[in-house]
């Protein structure tokens, strides 16, 4: 057989409601040369008697149970270790993969021999199935950019894990993950678009249903993002402070304590490490705004417009205006 291994990385936890139809999408991939490796992160529910049933009746699912809880990131860096094959696929537990999606993530890399990261756009269902929006990045209000838009990435994730497929040796670089990277397929990506990395290539195709549900970790809307991934992740108290001042602590865990977390790498160049501590101390001038008079924040304005023209483009423009102008609200 000469087509490449692709190992599928799925993580699971207390999934069983919608494990069965991922698995069933999974197996029946036009593109059959594959391992499911899949570490579950001591799950109390059937998800570990579903996986045994299907790893019994197909010799490709390797099952890799955890004694205790590691949470999402340091769960995905398991499955990451063990796998095997020249191309790595991530998956949730709970979304739906077209049947042509890995031969397509695929026939990207290979056409494009230089890159180490193709993305592909999702489709948005709800928890019974139903279509949400047939393009997450338009219905997200995201602009996925092609080569390597590291300053971009820097600012804010477009890259979602379920829909990434990489090559192995990204993981020369990316592994082990930051203490406080947060976000595992965010820092895949910002690695892949280093000078250490090949760059990211995009599919404009919806390849995987992705779930929306009260259980997700991390949902489709940028708030949902952040909210979901502080909560599961740091504690922040809020009792007695303000709106601005919750909005500020929530804040700093998102950014700056991920990009003291990515500065903890020696993967970058001088150039990059520079990158990162501008944004850190850029995103640290917002949290001081509670501080400042109109006028003084209005003096940041153009600094603060050109830093997201660059990274985020024309999109990101509003929300920084609105925070300048009213940041209690």
């Amino acid at each position: 057989m000469n087509s490449k291994l692709v190992s599928i990385v799925m993580a699971t936890y207390n999934g069983e409601m919608y494990l069965r139809q991922q698995l069933d999408s999974i197996l029946d991939q036009t593109y059959q040369h594959f391992e499911l490796i899949v570490v579950d992160d001591a799950s109390t529910d059937e998800t570990l008697s579903i996986l045994n049933e299907y790893s019994i009746s197909d010799g490709r699912i390797h099952i890799f149970p955890a004694e205790n809880n590691l949470g999402i990131v340091k769960n995905f860096e398991r499955g990451l270790m063990l796998a095997s094959g020249e191309y790595i696929a991530l998956s949730d537990q709970d979304d739906v993969f077209r049947p042509d999606k890995i031969s397509l993530m695929v026939k990207a890399l290979e056409a494009h021999p230089k890159r180490d990261l193709v993305i592909s756009d999702l489709s948005l269902i709800d928890a019974d199935g139903n279509q949400i929006a047939l393009s997450m990045w338009r219905y997200a209000k995201l602009e996925p950019k092609q080569g390597k838009p590291f300053r971009r990435l820097l600012y804010g994730n477009f890259a979602t894990g379920c829909a990434m497929m990489f090559r192995r040796r990204l993981l020369e670089h990316a592994i082990p993950f930051p203490a406080d990277c947060l976000v595992h397929d965010w820092w895949l990506a910002v690695v892949a678009s280093s000078s250490r990395g090949g760059g990211l290539c995009l599919i404009n195709e919806p390849l995987t249903a992705y779930r929306q549900h009260r259980s997700n970790v991390i949902g489709a809307k940028a708030t949902d993002n952040i909210n979901k991934i502080i909560a599961a992740r740091i504690k922040v108290p809020s009792r007695g402070l303000s709106v601005f001042e919750n909005r500020m602590n929530l804040y700093k865990k998102l950014h700056l304590d991920r990009l003291a977390g990515y500065l903890q790498s020696t993967i970058w160049s001088a150039k990059e490490r520079m990158i990162i501590e501008q944004n850190r101390v850029l995103i640290l001038d917002y949290t001081n705004d509670i501080h400042r008079n109109l006028f003084c924040r209005i003096s940041k304005l153009p600094q603060r417009l050109h830093h997201a023209l660059i990274t985020g483009g024309l999109a990101s423009c509003l929300p920084v205006l609105m925070h300048t102008i009213s940041p209690c609200k």
